[in-house]
């Protein structure tokens, strides 16, 4: 969410109306998040405050009024578990439930076994010291509130502000930005004032008023109300974000979504913690010789120990995560027997020469193009280059957008491509990725992640979300999913995993935490004996053989999203027996943690393919060859700076400076040394071949094109999901920068591939800053 945020506020100047809105949003949850801090920061004080003025809370007797806010969870538990019912029928009843109950129950219990219970504990000698700290940490914490949201306008806005009108297009969204700056510096200078506020206007905000004595009855009956409004706000704002979370995303943007949920929990909690300080802990915890409560342990440590015990002895929830099989068996073909992947490099090759497609060399020799696609990890930035950079293919790349025989994806890269394989526009799905990069999915997935998965979690009860007129337990990940069809409709088809003329045979890249092993979505990997990634005959190397049936039932969005699951913003998805993907639960996450650039993948796969195209070459003497060539999507800038000169190190030094020849095989440029040899193996045994692949070698060295950003002052785009217009307009720039001629030797551009195609209509370059 960091990450994310200075895009998530940028947007704000980009968007009208919707976005002044998310902003003033924003700006109302800080000052309810800082006035939540004030005020339960000196409620949380006056106990400590009174104790140094006399008050002894263990000298209050112990009565039926404590076991009431005991009840609370349990109370809570119980509206979940009904309203689950009532809405779908199924609330489930995981393990973690039995021990959310348990733990106010036992509480409870120890209040009718006083005689075994200890009835004082001594109190300690530092109260006066520690009441002033309490008091000056809980104003310095709302006046932190305030300063750290002037903080984040000052980081998200200084770039936009100091490029200058012309990176905006001038206008609004600079005006915007320029007061969005002055905004947060303001807000950054008045911030410390809070804690300088030592004139209270009401006697409940001031933690040296006590209220145990008979004279403060009024006041303490006041305090109890507040506690009680502050705990009810706060339950009454997480139920709406777990029941309408997009909605709310939509309506509030992520940056307020996140604040809310946050404030609302600190609401919960820290109302209850008060609401039990002023008098004796619990009979079982003065039996451990506890101060005081310790509501925050009981509420998150020790859940969190359990949930991690529940998993290693397999006893959790594993359809807490469970992947969304959103498509009915009918929509489906009948998986049958997979193919081998050599058979389906055959088939695909068999339709790329019936297509005819040609290009042409310098050198005046003709072949056929075989494009393999790499689509780079990098959350929706790299879902939105390789979704622009496909596009532009299309547009001015001829019959080259056609020729595609391969694409791997890794994380957004993989979304990119099932955006454009899913795509309806002829012309590309860049305004969907738009749209998909707006601020509803950032703030779906928080509003998930903090209330909902959180709620489930801890109690077990799978409480539902509403969207579209339908109530269904919905996790993080398969909310993203929606806020995706809702982008892009086409996602909700279901998974095509057969080649197609967008993107050819389609691999995503994920990988599974339990074996450590690659899992690929693709139909080619047939799925046979141990489910196991050790054998030495496998390949791509350490990859589980899955089968196309593991993915039968799932749409473009899940099958995506198996690939682009980076915790914690998505979780681990579970898959197993009952979604035919074998005897054991698979927990897959981000294709990125195995290798995040999917050119290990396509390097693993390139001897398989440089085999079967020198095959169909000799075969076909007499017609073009076939030539493959790399299109490495590549969404971060630095590939056309030069490389450092290498230089020898003094002797001391040495031993450090050799650990980097390790990571260097490992390199993005070894992975495409390794597909550029391989491919360069297709002109045997067929002169005509040969001959095109030593022209083309002088134009695409490696027959590789590493479509990337050009390095130039920008703003850069974050990783996460959410782009504002000034990321994508980095983005637009660099594209047109990739259909124009090469800047620099030996760096091709995009338009060096697509020059070579007689039908190809080369793009305007008068003026490469220029984006629509």
């Amino acid at each position: 969410m960091l990450d994310q945020l200075p895009d998530i506020q940028r947007q704000w100047v980009g968007m009208g109306w919707p976005g002044l809105g998310h902003a003033i949003a924003a700006g109302a949850a800080v000052g309810v998040a800082a006035l939540c801090a004030l005020v339960l920061g000196r409620a949380r004080s006056r106990a400590l405050v009174s104790a140094a003025d006399g008050f002894n809370s263990y000298a209050v007797p112990t009565s039926g009024r404590d076991v009431i806010w005991w009840l609370v969870p349990i109370g809570i538990w119980v509206v979940l578990f009904l309203l689950t019912l009532r809405t779908t029928g199924d609330a489930g009843f995981a393990p973690i439930a039995a021990v959310f109950l348990a733990i106010p129950a036992i509480v409870i219990a120890s209040y009718f076994v006083t005689a075994w219970w200890p009835s004082n504990i001594d109190g300690r000698v530092d109260y006066p010291v520690r009441a002033e700290y309490a008091w000056l940490v809980g104003d310095l914490t709302a006046a932190a509130t305030v300063g750290i949201g002037g903080l984040g306008l000052i980081r998200s806005f200084t770039a936009p502000v100091l490029a200058g009108p012309g990176l905006s297009g001038g206008g609004w969204p600079y005006a915007g930005s320029l007061a969005a700056l002055i905004t947060g510096v303001v807000v950054v200078m008045a911030a410390p004032r809070i804690v300088l506020w030592h004139a209270v206007p009401d006697p409940l905000l001031d933690p040296a008023q006590r209220l145990d004595r008979p004279e403060d009855a009024a006041l303490a009956h006041r305090h109890r109300t507040l506690l009680v409004i502050f705990f009810l706000a706060g339950v009454a704002i997480l139920a709406f974000l777990a029941f309408f979370p997009i909605q709310l995303a939509t309506l509030l943007g992520g940056a307020a979504v996140t604040v809310l949920a946050l404030t609302a929990w600190g609401a919960v909690l820290g109302a209850f913690t008060v609401a039990v300080q002023d008098r004796q802990p619990a009979p079982l915890f003065r039996v451990m010789r506890l101060r005081a409560n310790p509501v925050l342990t009981l509420a998150i440590t020790i859940p969190l120990i359990v949930s991690m015990i529940l998993a290693l002895v397999d006893r959790d929830d594993p359809a807490l995560h469970a992947a969304r099989g959103a498509v009915e068996a009918s929509q489906t073909d009948d998986a049958g027997e997979d193919e081998g992947f050599r058979s389906v490099v055959d088939t695909r090759l068999a339709a790329l020469a019936e297509a005819g497609c040609l290009a042409g060399t310098n050198g005046g020799e003709t072949f056929i193009p075989a494009v393999v696609v790499v689509a780079e990890g990098g959350g929706i930035r790299a879902a939105y280059w390789t979704t622009r950079a496909l596009e532009a293919l299309r547009d001015h790349g001829g019959c080259l957008a056609d020729s595609i025989l391969l694409s791997s994806g890794v994380s957004g890269g993989s979304v990119g491509l099932a955006a454009t394989a899913a795509s309806t526009k002829e012309s590309g799905a860049k305004a969907d990725l738009r749209k998909l990069a707006g601020p509803t999915t950032v703030g779906t997935g928080v509003a998930a992640l903090l209330v909902g998965d959180l709620l489930a979690t801890d109690t077990g009860v799978h409480f539902p979300s509403l969207w579209k007129n339908k109530t269904a337990w919905q996790d993080r990940a398969a909310l993203i999913e929606q806020t995706w069809i809702d982008a892009v409709p086409g996602l909700a088809d279901p998974v095509a995993l057969a080649a197609s003329d967008r993107i050819g045979i389609p691999v995503l890249n994920s990988t599974d935490a339990r074996s450590k092993c690659k899992l690929l979505v693709a139909s080619h990997v047939a799925g046979s004996g141990e489910l196991t990634c050790a054998s030495g005959a496998m390949s791509p190397a350490a990859t589980l053989p899955m089968g196309s049936g593991c993915f039968a039932r799932m749409d473009w969005a899940t099958s995506a999203m198996l690939s682009a699951r980076f915790p914690i913003i998505t979780p681990a998805a579970r898959l197993g027996e009952r979604d035919g993907c074998g005897t054991e639960d698979l927990q897959l996450i981000d294709g990125g943690y195995a290798e995040g650039s999917g050119l290990g993948t396509a390097a693993d796969l390139a001897p398989t393919i440089a085999d079967a195209i020198a095959e169909w070459n000799m075969e076909h003497d007499d017609a073009n060859p076939i030539v493959p060539v790399l299109v490495f999507m590549k969404n971060s800038a630095g590939y056309d700076l030069r490389e450092d000169l290498d230089a020898v190190s003094a002797e001391p030094l040495v031993p450090v400076v050799g650990f980097a020849a390790a990571s260097k095989q490992a390199a993005q440029s070894a992975w495409i040394q390794r597909i550029g040899g391989a491919f360069g193996t297709v002109g045997t045994g067929s002169d005509a071949a040969s001959q095109a692949i030593d022209d083309i070698h002088d134009v695409l060295p490696a027959l590789t094109v590493v479509v990337a950003p050009s390095t130039e002052p920008a703003v850069v785009p974050p990783l996460g999901w959410a782009l504002s217009g000034y990321s994508t307009g980095s983005l637009d720039r660099a594209i047109a920068t990739q259909l124009c001629p090469s800047l620099r030797d030996g760096v091709p551009t995009l338009r060096s591939l697509t020059a070579m195609v007689p039908d190809a209509t080369p793009a305007e370059c008068s003026d490469r800053a220029q984006t629509d």
